[in-house]
């Protein structure tokens, strides 16, 4: 089989997305489900069965994260030891600028799925294909926007043969890198909120214990034990009130299960 063509397999999948499609793909904290329009992005939501309460993500990258986000500068020099210096995925929530050219492409609808209290969630350094995947999204300011590849409480997907067969199906193309990097961990990507004064955990993920320990090392900011995965299996600290066009779009789905 030989090396894959990372920039071919992105170029492809780009035209894919433009085109209105459904890509699944890989990342190193596991495979995620991606769009760019809005109605496919209702698709894949509907099909992972996701609560109302829950977020779309931003597929990203580190030069997404440095244009499109505001924080303060030791904000931006932690994300930068973190993912820069030791090569750590983080899913990254701050403050966002609303007149950036690829904000202002999300429509209102989405955007509301999008944002939480003024931030947005853009993961940085999840590898070399979101990278180059995201490079040419952001080249045409094209928002790319996601979650991972499974069915809601099925729990992350680290090879394509483990992912629900709803999501394969309705994928108009799946990228296969087989077993991803950091299958270890069992948990997607760690997410912190920098969108206020301190820096908080909304996700126990990837990573973790480092990030944990840096934070505590260079910075002496304290970040909540690991309490592990029997006691907390997806890693979540914080849940979110729903959002109404979600509530709306899944209210039809209840409707027709109750009454049939």
């Amino acid at each position: 089989m030989g090396r894959p063509n990372v920039q071919e397999d992105a170029k492809r999948v780009f035209e894919i997305l433009k085109g209105g499609g459904i890509a699944i793909c890989p990342a190193d904290v596991g495979y995620a489900v991606m769009a760019i329009n809005p109605k496919s992005l209702e698709k894949i939501f509907l099909t992972k069965q996701r609560g109302a309460h829950k977020r779309h993500a931003g597929i990203g990258s580190y030069a997404i994260h440095k244009e499109v986000h505001i924080m303060e500068p030791l904000h931006h020099e932690i994300v930068d030891h973190l993912t820069q210096d030791l090569d750590i995925p983080v899913g990254v929530i701050a403050r966002y600028k609303r007149d950036h050219p690829m904000v202002k492409n999300i429509d209102p609808v989405t955007m509301e799925a999008c944002d939480v209290n003024g931030s947005l969630s853009v993961l940085v350094n999840a590898g070399a294909f979101q990278d180059a995947l995201t490079s040419l999204t952001f080249a045409e300011n094209i928002p790319l926007l996601g979650s991972s590849a499974n069915l809601s409480g099925t729990g992350t997907k680290y090879r394509v043969d483990d992912i629900n067969k709803e999501l394969i199906d309705i994928a108009d193309i799946v990228i296969d890198y087989g077993l991803l990097k950091w299958w270890v961990h069992g948990r997607s990507s760690t997410l912190l909120d920098f969108s206020g004064p301190s820096v908080e955990v909304i996700r126990i993920g990837a990573c973790y214990d480092v990030i944990r320990d840096v934070l505590k090392r260079r910075w002496n900011i304290d970040l909540p034990p690991d309490p592990g995965m029997e006691s907390l299996r997806f890693g979540h600290l914080r849940n979110l009130d729903p959002v109404k066009s979600l509530q709306d779009l899944i209210t039809p789905i209840h409707s027709k299960s109750t009454t049939g």
